[in-house]
Order: C-alpha cells, then sequence, then structure tokens
C-alpha cells in the first residue's frame, strides 16, 4: 500500500476533466503509473514513473441507445429502426431541394457508419465516379477507406448533402460538392 494522498489523485483528475485537457499542461498537475502498477503524482520526484495517465472522462457509451436518440431528435420523422440476422440500421426518406425523392439506410459496419442508396435504383446508371455511388449502392461519404462517418448524425446529415449533389448529376450538372469533380 503506498502512501498517496488518493484525494490528491482525484481532484486532479477532476479537474482536468473540468478543464477539458486529458494532459494537464504542467507535470504538477500530472498523475503517473509506474512499472509496478503505483499511481505517482506527478510532483513527486523520488519515484520514476513510465506512463502519464490520460485524463479525460471515463465514459461507456451504449451506442444503440445514443442512435435511437439521434434518430429521435435528428433524423425525419419517417425514419424506422430495421433489425434483422443479416444487418441492423435507420431507413429514411428524404425529398431534395431538387424534388427527387431517395430512401436510404444508414447502418454502423462495426468501424463506422455507411450509407446505402435504396431507392430510386440508380446503380449503374450513373456515373460511378460521378455520382458518388458504388454499385452495390453504398454511397461514398468520405474519400478515406471505409466511406463512411464516424456517428449516426454524421452519416445522416452527408447522407442528405450527397442525395441533393445526386440530384443534380440525375439533372445534366456535375456532382457540386466534392472537388473529386472539378474536372468532370
Amino acid at each position: 500500500m503506498s502512501d498517496i494522498d488518493l484525494n490528491e489523485v482525484r481532484d486532479r483528475i477532476k479537474r482536468a476533466q473540468r478543464r477539458g485537457t486529458p494532459y494537464p499542461p504542467n507535470a504538477a498537475d500530472q498523475v503517473k503509473v509506474d512499472r509496478a502498477g503505483n499511481i505517482v503524482l506527478g510532483d513527486d520526484a523520488s519515484a520514476e514513473p513510465v506512463s502519464v495517465v490520460h485524463q479525460a472522462t471515463f465514459a461507456a457509451v451504449d451506442r444503440l441507445l445514443h442512435d435511437q436518440r439521434t434518430a429521435r431528435n435528428k433524423l425525419p420523422r419517417n425514419t424506422v429502426f430495421i433489425d434483422e440476422p443479416a444487418v441492423s440500421g435507420w431507413l429514411y426518406s428524404i425529398t431534395t431541394e431538387l424534388g427527387h425523392d431517395y430512401t436510404l439506410f444508414a447502418y454502423f459496419d462495426g468501424t463506422d457508419y455507411k450509407v446505402k442508396l435504396v431507392a430510386p435504383e440508380l446503380e449503374g446508371k450513373l456515373p460511378a465516379h460521378g455520382a458518388h455511388l458504388y454499385p452495390n449502392g453504398l454511397i461514398c461519404l468520405d474519400e478515406r477507406k471505409g466511406n463512411g462517418q464516424a456517428t449516426l448524425e454524421e452519416a445522416y446529415s452527408k447522407s442528405v448533402l450527397w442525395a441533393l449533389g445526386v440530384s443534380y448529376v440525375r439533372e445534366g450538372f456535375t456532382f457540386p460538392f466534392s472537388i473529386n469533380n472539378e474536372d468532370d
């Protein structure tokens, strides 16, 4: 058992969390852990700490509960949760400013949120690059590997922008929301 002041450890961690700085700027505010698994305060010069504790808030997020709240508060009122053995996600329909209707399906693939076009059937009818639509109906929402977004809210909002952009493509124009299409 060490002589560490556990109240001071708690206070330092909570101060950093309230400031929003997971790594305190000075050594005096740091909490460290030595090789034996002992907590060491940053201003304790007698120890040889090896790891600075990341002081961000401990949190466990229930992704489905968070997504249900997002769907209820931010997705269209027609959104329904589909829960099938092979896939689960959020089905919603929108109408763009150009009057085109789209039904889309957003889902979490274990890494990020993807969106597939359910209707209308445009796969193969538009250029994949120009419409940012893969042959399997997956919408390319991002240039990084995976083509998804970090949250359901981001996937939804980006899919609405995509729908408007592809509406322009359907009207004979270039997809307006990507620098990748400037030379098209």
